[in-house]
């Protein structure tokens, strides 16, 4: 599961890995973004600017990847597993 200490954000997420594409003041935070369930699991992946493979990694390894709350801005997102409520960053 993962979710934002900020704001407890648990549903959308983005990479700093995947830049945006066109960056502006105003503009999204990251190229490629995850929708997660109540659970961590991810539901959808939106690309601006990432490649096939690199779907394909974050899908198998979200955790790598999806570091940035797209709900705050911020970058205090915190993977934590759920059978041993211990920190997977």
């Amino acid at each position: 599961m993962l979710y934002c200490k900020t704001c407890n954000n648990k549903r959308l997420f983005g990479s700093s890995k995947v830049p945006p594409v066109a960056p502006t003041a105003n503009g999204g935070l990251s190229g490629m973004t995850g929708n997660f369930d109540n659970s961590g699991h991810i539901q959808s992946i939106t690309s601006l600017g990432a490649d096939k493979k690199t779907i394909a990694a974050a899908r198998k390894n979200p955790q790598e990847y999806f570091d940035l709350c797209l709900a705050c801005g911020g970058q205090d997102v915190v993977w934590q597993d759920e059978t041993e409520g211990g920190n997977l960053n």
